[in-house]
């Protein structure tokens, strides 16, 4: 009796051909990987940045402007101003917010980006198609480096020229509605006049020193070569007379052509004329940010041997070079909040906003910090900068490490 046979499966034969493809966007593995080529995937990642960078942008210029706001809603109820000047003020002020909004809008993307990929196993997927940690970011990265371009671009081509305007405007609403507000222990020009204010109290100016330019050559008390130098106990603007300010317990000091003192002459009170309104001092005293980086290079170079404060140009210096350390902390953001994205996405879905929060939290706090100790002499101009964004290039690339 014949015994049958074991049936033998059939095989079908190996066929390269016949192989699944990867999907798009996965790398090859490694050998084959073009790393700095974007693909269909970077793309798609890039473009789902988009929205979360609008809004984190948005919120964050709106936190930032509340101070303005305030005045903004104060200044229409009660003074009856426009809300038309007002809103083109806050749109003028607008690029100026932005500069520290586009780094937060950074972080926001990054995180909630990378935190959707990993709940949605698409991180996965990338790996189990031979994609690396640092490969899987690299779209990110990418986006943030165009961030911190176009926030250079904000920082020296637009900012400067809108701050500019902005405060021009500032100082005209000011003018119409209430007196303009004037910084304690600062220098400002008014007309003919140079103005240094000890203080400042509803309005009044206490211990005021004033240079009258263009008196070198005669003045109504005697000749000199110097200008008359005018210190006064307080100083207001007259509310009855447009452009005219009262000093009280004057006292006039004149010099000689070799600059000893040669007459005072003291006075109860005194009234001065000035040419323009004391709007005049809002164009004067531009801040950092309302200056193109020549602009603020030229006038450090100009203070920094006068008798000009120089706290306040150590300020400068520090400033001067956070407007490059300041649109760089797109990218530096970026690399510290993708792989912490990563490792904390299967925490829940808010784990993308809380690292968004946090860092942006801990990176404004260390910048704050920094920039005090460099205006105090505690580090140099360019430390103060570039500590901050130093610090966290480190911890960025050991949690890279981490990762891998």
């Amino acid at each position: 009796m014949a015994t049958a046979s074991p049936a033998v499966s059939a095989r079908p034969p190996h066929n390269p051909e016949n192989q699944p493809a990867l999907p798009t966007g996965i790398n090859k593995p490694p050998g084959s990987v073009q790393w700095l080529r974007l693909n269909l995937c970077d793309w798609c990642y890039a473009r789902e940045m988009l929205l979360p960078m609008s809004i984190g942008l948005i919120v964050l210029v709106l936190v930032l402007a509340g101070n303005f706001v305030y005045w903004a809603i104060n200044s229409i109820v009660n003074h009856g101003m426009s809300i038309l000047p007002v809103l083109r003020l806050f749109i003028l002020a607008s690029p100026g917010f932005s500069v520290q909004g586009i780094p937060a809008g950074v972080i926001l993307a990054v995180c909630l980006v990378l935190n959707r990929a990993v709940r949605d196993n698409e991180i996965i997927a990338l790996r189990v198609g031979g994609a690396s940690i640092p490969r899987i970011i690299m779209p990110f990265l990418a986006m943030a480096l165009a961030a911190s371009l176009a926030d250079w671009w904000i920082v020296e081509k637009v900012a400067p020229y809108t701050n500019d305007m902005a405060e021009k405007s500032l100082s005209q609403l000011m003018s119409r509605s209430i007196e303009p507000v004037i910084e304690s222990d600062k220098y400002f020009r008014v007309g003919n006049y140079y103005f240094y204010v000890g203080s400042v109290e509803n309005h009044v100016l206490y211990n005021v020193m004033i240079y009258e330019r263009g008196s070198g050559t005669f003045t109504a008390i005697a000749p000199t070569t110097f200008p008359t130098v005018i210190i006064a106990k307080t100083a207001h603007e007259n509310a009855k007379v447009p452009n005219q300010w009262i000093l009280e317990d004057v006292v006039h000091h004149i010099y000689d052509d070799q600059g000893r003192l040669r007459f005072e002459a003291p006075f109860r009170t005194e009234k001065i004329n000035v040419a323009q309104e004391l709007s005049t001092y809002w164009a004067d005293q531009k801040q950092p940010f309302s200056m193109t980086t020549d602009e603020l290079s030229q006038k450090m170079n100009d203070l920094s041997h006068s008798g000009f404060d120089q706290n306040k140009i150590k300020e400068w210096r520090v400033d001067y070079y956070r407007r490059w350390s300041l649109p760089f902390a797109c990218f530096v953001m970026a690399l510290v909040a993708a792989p912490l994205a990563l490792r904390f996405a299967r925490q829940g879905s808010f784990a993308g906003l809380v690292c968004a929060f946090g860092l942006a939290f801990l990176w404004q706090g260390f910048d704050g910090w920094f920039r005090a100790l460099g205006i105090a002499g505690y580090l140099t101009p360019f430390t103060a900068a570039w500590l901050t964004n130093g610090l966290f290039v480190l911890a960025g690339l050991g949690l890279l490490w981490r990762e891998r």
